[in-house]
């Protein structure tokens, strides 16, 4: 079993992110799925800078 997941992990997380999504789009429908997505990826991104460029750690 272990070798299957070793096999396929990426498989396995596409599944599931898109399964995840499927569900958004019927429970929230459309729009609030893209919006809730575009702002995951904004704080994504934000989190991504203030890590790389150490801002936070120079506030301390």
């Amino acid at each position: 079993m272990k070798d299957i997941i070793d096999n396929n992990k990426f498989a396995i997380i596409g599944a599931l992110v898109g399964f995840i999504i499927a569900l958004l789009f019927l429970t929230l429908g459309f729009f609030k799925t893209i919006l809730l997505l575009i702002m995951t990826i904004v704080g994504f991104g934000v989190g991504w800078y203030l890590k790389k460029t150490g801002l936070l750690s120079k506030l301390k």
